[in-house]
């Protein structure tokens, strides 16, 4: 009778507990990373998928959306890995998360990593979100006066908010990619019904994924810290965010965001 190898049963557990949260992120049922690497680096596919997503992403502390919203952040801050954005802003839209969340977290983020930064970000959301208009039956025309009506809606402040004010200095710098905004990210929103956004918790949780992204903003990642505990958010919901950091921006970066994370929770 043969024993099996040590660790084996754990490997085949995380490898399932990968496979289901990617299948969630990518709609497929077989996660392209499994195949797409195997000519130059065989195995890397089920590494990435035991790792990032069996051990990482499918922890408990962190819904899903969530989860997708921080990759957005730090991808966004880190501002190198466009093809990487792309995959996950289509899978925030796989789990749940609206245009304005996902627009909403690239924009924040302009405070952190530049505007340069957020225009190459915009810049991948805009085709992800124009491929899912392409397909919505509704005219151009409409959308971009929906999305102006939505826009204004949710700055509570009429003409001149501060959404619109934002699109302003985006349409300086790019003309079509102020428009296509408007009418893609905005544009299939009930400027009624629909609020959209990022509420005061998951502001601070982006914010922390930006900032241990950075690695180079300890007093803004510590204040960030702080307001996830002042907006009810927990300490868990703050090393969540850290830990998935080592996937996007590596150890080091995470492991100087939990001491900074530590350093807050000793002070309250």
């Amino acid at each position: 009778m043969s024993t099996p190898c040590p660790g084996t049963e754990h490997d085949n557990d995380r490898m399932e507990r990968g496979l289901q949260t990617l299948r969630r992120i990518e709609a497929a049922e077989r996660p392209g990373i499994l195949d797409g690497f195997q000519d130059v680096a065989p195995g890397f596919g089920e590494l990435v998928v035991g790792f990032a997503f069996g051990d990482i992403c499918s922890r408990p502390g962190l819904e899903l959306p969530t989860r997708q919203l921080v990759t957005v952040a730090a991808l966004t801050a880190l501002g190198n890995a466009a093809p990487q954005l792309e995959f996950h802003v289509r899978g925030a839209r796989n789990v749940g998360c609206d245009r304005r969340e996902i627009t909403e977290t690239v924009l924040w983020v302009s405070g952190y990593a530049g505007f340069p930064a957020t225009l190459e970000a915009l810049g991948v959301v805009r085709s992800v979100f124009a491929a899912e208009a392409a397909g919505a039956g509704v005219p151009s025309a409409e959308r971009s006066e929906r999305g102006l009506r939505t826009l204004r809606a949710l700055d509570g402040d009429g003409d001149g908010g501060v959404g619109e004010q934002v699109l302003a200095s985006v349409r300086a710098l790019d003309p079509d990619l102020a428009d296509d905004l408007v009418e893609n990210a905005f544009g299939h929103l009930d400027p009624v019904t629909s609020r959209g956004g990022l509420n005061p918790l998951t502001r601070a949780i982006v914010s922390v994924a930006a900032c241990t992204a950075l690695g180079t903003l300890r007093p803004q990642l510590t204040a960030q810290v702080h307001a996830i505990l002042d907006a009810g958010g927990t300490p868990q919901d703050a090393v969540e965010t850290i830990l998935q950091m080592t996937v996007y921006a590596g150890v080091p970066a995470a492991v100087n965001g939990l001491n900074a994370a530590r350093d807050v929770f000793r002070t309250r």
